[in-house]
């Protein structure tokens, strides 16, 4: 509403902070992965002239744990060829393979294998690659649906970003829009029950 962001901004979907970022409609993105960067890495101009850099520091001047997002292979039940895909995965997970295949995507994507990763000096080669690596090596949480699979579902609805979507179109007062939200959010975590131990 003071123009920070582009009105646009409830109506994004998951490139179009890039977009904008790129666009120089805004001027900060946040973001779990170095694309926004790497989308300009053979401009070298624009690459170098972005600065990345983990989270801040709370206030108590502690830092803030950062959720690092790890891509994951699966084989889905009934697939075809399940031997086959196991053997590719086998493949995938050696150290060197994978460190190799987050380098092909230029560190959009951080390794699992930290030891591996902290051991080549490209990752810190670049002050992108080197500001991400001091983040994913850092302190560091889960996602949120580690815990329970119903934050997936969040995540997929976007019930809290319609929330708040609707506070900025004016259609809900900040409170309405918190319990309409909230709401939606509970009734997805009632069909995950967790049973403790």
């Amino acid at each position: 509403k003071e123009g920070y962001e582009p009105p646009g901004v409830v109506n994004w979907n998951d490139a179009d902070d890039n977009n904008a970022f790129h666009a120089k409609q805004c001027i900060i993105d946040f973001d779990g992965t170095l694309s926004t960067e790497v989308a300009l890495y053979n401009n070298k101009k624009e690459y170098d002239d972005i600065l990345t850099h983990g989270l801040t520091l709370n206030d108590e001047g502690k830092p803030y744990p950062a959720q690092i997002f790890m891509v994951g292979c699966m084989v889905p039940k009934g697939a075809k060829n399940v031997a086959v895909s196991k053997e590719f995965m086998k493949y995938m997970i050696q150290p060197k393979v994978l460190n190799e295949f987050n380098k092909g995507g230029l560190g959009r994507w951080f390794n699992p294998l930290k030891d591996i990763t902290m051991g080549d000096p490209w990752w810190n080669a670049d002050p992108h690659r080197k500001a991400y690596l001091e983040e994913a090596t850092g302190l560091t949480i889960p996602y949120w649906f580690v815990y329970n699979p119903a934050y997936a579902e969040v995540m997929a609805e976007h019930n809290l970003n319609v929330a708040l979507s609707k506070v900025l179109t004016g259609a809900m007062k900040p409170e309405a829009a918190a319990e309409y939200g909230l709401k939606q959010v509970e009734a997805i975590f009632a069909r995950y029950p967790i049973k403790a131990a």
